[in-house]
């Protein structure tokens, strides 16, 4: 005899802790991208990186064969910094980290909306980062060889697959039905009324 039990299981039932666990993750990626925004936004009010920045900066690379000048490097910056590139990235991934650590804020106290300003941030710190990161490729182009240039254009696609990863993370709980369910149970509005003699 079936007595329902078998319609329950399939039944679909909120998710309260999918939502917040993705929120502390999206926390956790703003501190990153945060912390990259400061090291682009230092870089920007630089005119010149000092030698000691350089000569770590260029150590492996030099190692493995590379050859790069002081000067080559010196250029790059230069380039790089004429061309707003640390400033449109640093800026883009700074509203980006503020947008998602508000929004982690929010998603974790259950409000959808945390979810949806997330997904902004994520956006700009994409697109931002791509404009940004084109600026750093086409001075690596110019200025520098071998690995480090190399590396400034795999850096630019890391940037790009975090920032994609960060928009899906903030777009997941707007589109799963469990988390959609624990939103609605979390933000439902009670009326209690007054029953007076």
């Amino acid at each position: 005899m079936n007595d329902g039990t078998d319609a329950d299981m399939f039944a679909i039932r909120p998710d309260h802790k999918g939502p917040k666990t993705v929120a502390i993750l999206l926390i956790v990626c703003s501190v990153f991208f945060a912390l990259v925004a400061k090291a682009d936004l230092d870089l920007a009010n630089q005119e010149e990186v000092s030698d000691e920045f350089m000569a770590e900066i260029l150590e492996t690379p030099n190692q493995q064969g590379d050859n790069i000048s002081f000067d080559a490097y010196q250029s790059y910056h230069k380039e790089v910094n004429e061309n707003n590139g640390y400033l449109i990235r640093g800026v883009s991934l700074g509203l980006g980290s503020a947008a998602g650590f508000v929004g982690g804020i929010l998603l974790f106290r259950m409000k959808p909306v945390g979810s949806k300003i997330a997904l902004s941030g994520a956006l700009i710190s994409f697109f931002g980062g791509i404009v940004g990161n084109m600026v750093f490729h086409d001075a690596a182009q110019k200025h520098l060889n071998g690995t480090i240039q190399d590396t400034a254009e795999y850096f630019g696609y890391t940037c790009g697959i975090c920032t994609f990863f960060f928009a899906a993370l903030a777009l997941l709980p707007l589109i799963n039905a469990r988390a959609r369910l624990a939103f609605q149970e979390a933000n439902k509005v009670v009326l209690v009324q007054d029953e007076s003699e």
